[in-house]
């Protein structure tokens, strides 16, 4: 067996792990020819490895790595690994992935493709994002699916986090200190302090604060800064020689104005005078813009906002006689990183993790551990960040549209000079609206494994493991996704104030409007969540997991190792249905809170792998190994949370879990030899059989959740040279192709696909766009224009603004009459439907065949050199100088592959000049990151029809530079 000693820790565990890190280092030897590479040690296989023994592709970097390849958090991972992308995603998460595989889908019940664990530990909801590695003693990153040992749904791969544990008998310490631009000042340290001979406690803790990196126009302000910290206390005891653990906790918190996505673009749609050459009237051209137009690179939309009355806020203020068309009519900054918000962001992310160990020695041969964990996350992001102006004042009280007729002293009663007063958005006659998400979760995990350490040819790791989540409690008014406007405000009250003069309004009866705030920010602790008078979304979610499984490992002979593994999974997951009780009256929902249903959905699943791998005696290298593997990889199914009568039909309460089919061959190689000196050369190639790839598109003011299957193929290279004791190169290749296997899903940028014969409308009311026949249409337009008369009554069929009546389905029964034909159409299952030319129906869905999975660049490479000038002058000084460069190219934000979802290829140089004297623990280093200031747009969101289909963009980190200073003891 290929297996280091077990112990997470030890009295020499400072060492046992202190191998510089692959990336980096060379040892150097007397003999040139014996010099080797530096290389870490691992727990992959949940035992203690070196890195180029593990029969699987992995990349770890150990603390020094990760300072000098100026890795600071979870982001920057991707810029030194293949294969790899990250991305923020639009309701405070992140989606990294592997190979392709990563979070595509939106729901509280649906998991991420790459697990992250903490020491071993699977965490739902971490702020991966946010918080920064301090105090690590490696993090590993595995590719392909790891379902046998690892956690749960580990599908894409698993990002791995482990702490530096104490160290016994040994007093150690550090600290370290950076400022540079933006006015930004980190600190790092850590202090281990050994208490008698068997136990000792290590304090570790990091701080981040900085100004903003954008401008809010409205307020002036610097926004998108930092403030946060994180600390953690480990304490550790051993015993006995065969007793021995842990227990640590760990809290970090950040209170900031980051923003939670960049700024919001758009190519304006605007209203259509005419169509098919009949002239639209004014009453009915709201119903004629999407919002945004697409067809054209994102960036197209620079500049400009969104058609105000083709959102959901925007469409009742028109309804309310607020306004009456589009409120946005001004040029935008052409900035991306300035944007125009009433209210600055506000962004707050916490999460403390308590977690524990115990390792027993049954035998020599057999160890027992227990590892179990509590783990509380939560996020809030109050961020509305793009309009780009603050659009015409509400002033335009003469425009009362068709159906709705306050009288005009209550009219002017409430909306004084067409000022509304909004008890979360204050007093203001501008269209006024805001956004927020949180999400809070807790998590327990309990952990069993017991594993072998025979001489002979069989050995095994079994373990089972039980895990809890509990999240979006919606009694915490800060759980769910919001949407304010005063608009919708200003609808409420006028509906109110008219059913108590009269007994009638627009809506049967009261609404209750949330009269908790003053308008002042912050303008969270303006909300008690269950006001009628903003939109509030929340799927409460419980998960109950429970697992067991196990890998045996037979030595075939003394260079072929036999691996055989099993895991069965049982995921139970709960879900409340609350729907949406936007301006619902409170005789229709009394309580907003109580759900109407509540779906379960349980999922067993028996997965695992075999392979083989070969380690031979070579004579020109001095390790090789080869290995081949089958695996299955699994992550559950899940729940959508409620769905609008608009997508009923055509989205399920559930979506089924995805399988991965993976086929992978690779080779780890150390050479070293005069002329060469050393060299390290791996390989992977892998082609992944997916089944029910999960993704989610925003529709309708929800997430409708859908499985496809998809085809995966790809080549991995990581290499690192050493041709002298001074200098070191690395580079890392990655080669992917995805592809999309009969799938047919319409896309809301696009509802027609294309097809003239088609046009899309939208219902101002609910926020929501349609597709009815283009002949359909263009009959009602005519029919309004000429007055054509209903033979039965003489009176005109149509009337100016009854094609607001399209999209609800009001007008589908007058087919007949005007004399409209049938329309065949393409669902989402790809078969072709009739229905009437006046009967409105979701679009015509594409082919996605051969698409592109999102965020799956088919090349990311990275080079990085270091140069060493030893001894320096007296007291055995060294200088080093790094240069990092990455380089990831075109791939897509969504699956639709249209010229809208590009993304451009983009790279990045990292730069660092590090003077160091090892002898006295000290180093001083001068840092650039992003040194040529590339503006990267990693993501982009789409947004539903009531947003009027506006793009929310996530940008990397502009140029940073500064200088740290260390030392140790």
């Amino acid at each position: 067996m290929k297996y280091a000693p077990r112990a997470a820790f030890s009295r020499y565990a400072g060492a046992s792990v202190a191998t510089l890190a692959l990336a980096t280092s060379v040892v150097a030897q007397e003999e040139d020819t014996d010099r080797t590479l530096g290389t870490v040690l691992v727990t992959t296989q949940k035992v203690e490895e070196s890195i180029q023994d593990v029969p699987i592709a992995v990349t770890a970097f150990d603390e020094s790595a990760l300072e000098k390849l100026q890795l600071a958090g979870g982001p920057d991972l991707v810029k030194a690994i293949p294969n790899v992308s990250f991305s923020q995603t639009n309701f405070g998460g992140f989606n990294f992935k592997i190979r392709g595989i990563g979070a595509d889908v939106t729901a509280q019940s649906g998991d991420a493709g790459v697990g992250i664990h903490q020491n071993d530990i699977p965490l739902s909801g971490a702020r991966f994002f946010e918080a920064e590695f301090f105090d690590v003693e490696r993090v590993e990153v595995l590719r392909g699916p790891q379902g046998t040992l690892y956690g749960r749904n580990a599908t894409g791969g698993v990002t791995n986090i482990i702490t530096a544990k104490p160290v016994l008998e040994e007093f150690q310490a550090n600290a370290q200190l950076s400022y540079g631009n933006y006015e930004s000042i980190r600190a790092k340290g850590m202090v281990n302090v050994p208490i008698g001979d068997s136990v000792a406690l290590r304090i570790a803790g990091s701080y981040l604060t900085r100004d903003g990196y954008a401008t809010n126009e409205a307020t002036g302000n610097d926004v998108d800064d930092r403030d946060l910290y994180s600390v953690r206390a480990t304490l550790a005891a051993e015993p006995t020689d065969r007793l021995r653990g842990w227990i640590s906790v760990e809290h970090f918190e950040e209170d900031d104005t980051r923003l939670r996505f960049g700024r919001q673009l758009c190519d304006k749609d605007p209203f259509d005078t005419s169509f098919a050459g009949i002239p639209i009237s004014a009453a009915d051209q709201t119903v004629t813009s999407q919002g945004c137009l697409g067809g054209e690179p994102v960036l197209e939309g620079l500049g400009q906002s969104t058609n105000s009355a083709s959102t959901l806020s925007g469409g009742l203020a028109i309804l309310s006689g607020l306004v009456n068309g589009d409120v946005f009519t001004l040029p935008s900054s052409t900035d991306l990183r300035t944007g125009y918000s009433q209210f600055d962001p506000d962004y707050q992310a916490e999460q403390t993790l308590f977690s524990w160990n115990v390792e027993y020695d049954l035998t020599d041969s057999l160890s027992l551990t227990y590892l179990g964990s509590y783990f509380e996350s939560e996020i809030f992001s109050a961020n509305t960040f793009g309009s780009g102006e603050a659009g015409v004042p509400y002033n335009d009280l003469s425009a009362v549209p068709p159906g709705f007729n306050p009288a005009a002293d209550l009219y002017n009663a409430l909306f004084p000079g067409g000022f509304v007063t909004d008890p979360q958005l204050g007093t203001s006659n501008l269209f006024t609206s805001s956004g927020s998400t949180g999400s809070s979760t807790e998590n327990t995990s309990h952990e069993l494994r017991l594993q072998s350490d025979f001489d002979g040819p069989f050995n095994f790791n079994l373990g089972v493991i039980k895990f809890d989540t509990d999240e979006a409690d919606p009694d915490n008014a800060r759980n769910g996704t919001y949407v304010f406007s005063n608009s919708i405000t200003a609808l409420a009250q006028l509906n109110n104030a008219q059913f108590a003069a009269t007994g009638s309004g627009i809506f049967p009866g009261t609404v209750s409007i949330d009269q908790s705030g003053n308008g002042e920010p912050p303008l969270f602790s303006n909300v008690n969540g269950v006001g009628r008078n903003y939109f509030r979304s929340i799927s409460p979610f419980k998960l109950d997991s429970f697992a067991v499984f196990g890998e045996g490992y037979y030595d075939l002979s003394d260079e072929l190792q036999l691996t055989i593994g099993l895991r069965y999974t049982d995921d139970q997951k709960t879900q409340q249905q609350i729907p949406s009780f936007l301006l619902t009256p409170d005789a229709i929902r009394p309580d907003p809170l109580e759900p109407t249903d509540t779906l379960e959905a349980d999922f067993q699943e028996t997965t695992g792998r075999i392979g083989l791998d070969w380690s031979p005696d070579l004579s020109f290298t001095r390790d090789t190994l080869v290995y081949a593997f089958y695996s299955r990889g699994y992550k559950g199914g899940g729940l959508n949370p409620p769905q609008p009568e608009e997508n009923q039909g055509i989205v399920g309460d559930t979506f089924d879990p995805e399988f991965i089919n993976s086929y992978e061959i690779g080779t780890k190689n150390t050479l070293a030899a005069p002329g060469i000196g050393a060299l390290q050369l791996n390989a992977t190639g892998f082609y992944y059989d997916y089944e029910g790839y999960q993704i989610s598109q925003i529709v309708n003011r929800t997430a409708a959740n859908i499985n496809i299957d998809a085809e995966i193929y790809g080549f991995e290279l990581e290499s690192i040279w050493s041709p002298v004791p001074s200098l070191v190169f690395n580079a890392n290749l990655g080669l992917l192709n995805t592809e999309v296997q009969d799938a047919w899903a319409v896309n809301t940028r696009d509802r027609t696909n294309g097809r003239s014969d088609l046009v899309v409308l939208s219902n101002p009311a609910s926020g929501s766009n349609c597709v009815v026949s283009a002949q359909g249409y263009a009959t009602v337009l005519g029919a309004i224009a000429a007055g054509t008369p209903n033979p039965a009554t003489g009176q005109p069929i149509l009337t100016p603004g009854a094609t607001a009546g399209l999209c609800s389905g009001q007008l589908a029964g007058l087919a007949p009459l005007l004399g409209v034909p049938d329309i065949s159409y393409t669902n989402s299952q790809g078969e072709t439907v009739s229905t009437g030319g006046l009967t409105p129906f979701s679009g015509e869905a594409a082919d996605l065949s051969g698409n592109s999975i999102p965020g799956s660049p088919d090349t990311t490479l990275s080079f990085g050199a270091e140069y060493t000038w030893s001894d320096l002058g007296e007291g055995a000084w060294d200088l080093s100088a790094r240069a990092d460069y990455y380089y990831q190219s075109d791939s897509f934000a969504r699956i639709w592959n249209t010229r809208t979802d590009e993304l451009d290829s983009w790279d990045n140089l990292n730069l660092s000049l590090r003077l160091t004297n090892q002898d006295r623990g000290f180093w001083i280093e001068v840092f650039g990151k992003n040194v040529t200031d590339e503006e990267v747009i990693t993501g982009h969101s789409l947004g539903d029809d009531s947003a009027g289909l506006t793009t929310n963009i996530f940008l990397t980190e502009p140029a940073t530079y500064g200088v740290t200073i260390a030392k140790s003891w």
